[in-house]
């Protein structure tokens, strides 16, 4: 997810965990029409909240994510045109623009809606432990990846290959293997869960 300046890094992968597309600097527009027209994923992850608190400071899925040992930002209520917000405020902008196709998730089924994913903890779930010291962000995450099928070679960038954990949280979810944190009025947030 980035600032609507800087554009949307997208991957796709398919049931083999093969990359499909790998596409970055898009606008709203052209990141919703890929998806929508284009790919047509069973899920689409997205790397922001759908939506401000709608009270308190913080979210529950901030809370219930800290509590589990993944300090998140917390999304409070609309702070207005602050500048370190702009990522969410587009990441919320592209969830809008795929509600037709691809309305939030709330609860229930997953196929063929929207959720927030949290890079950060999705690759920590994923390698079965903490980022080590003296281990880069981009390192961890790409051997997360690589542990679990995706070739990380082809992505050209740490967006890229958090877009990539996204894809791939979102396909062990379509699987039953997620847990939900979270509650649905203000987003819920979905984690990979391997021990299924």
């Amino acid at each position: 997810m980035a600032e609507a300046r800087k554009g949307f890094d997208l991957v796709a992968l398919d049931d083999r965990r093969r990359i499909v597309c790998s596409r970055g600097g898009l606008s709203e527009t052209d990141a919703v029409r890929l998806v929508a027209e284009d790919i047509r994923p069973g899920v689409v992850c997205i790397d922001s909240p759908p939506g401000w608190a709608h009270s308190g400071r913080s979210r529950a899925a901030e809370r219930e994510l800290a509590a589990l040992g993944f300090p998140a930002f917390p999304v409070g209520a609309d702070p207005g045109d602050h500048p370190f917000y702009r990522w969410m405020r587009a990441g919320m902008g592209l969830y809008q623009g795929l509600a037709d196709t691809y309305p939030r998730y709330r609860s229930g089924a997953l196929r063929d809606t929207a959720f927030e994913v949290y890079p950060h903890a999705s690759a920590q779930r994923l390698a079965g432990r903490r980022r080590p010291a003296g281990t880069t962000k981009t390192t961890f995450r790409r051997d997360a990846l690589a542990a679990h099928g995706v070739d990380e070679a082809q992505l050209t960038n740490l967006d890229r290959v958090d877009a990539a954990l996204c894809a791939l949280t979102g396909l062990l979810a379509l699987h039953g293997c997620f847990e939900m944190v979270g509650d649905p009025l203000d987003g819920v947030v979905v984690l990979p869960e391997l021990s299924r």
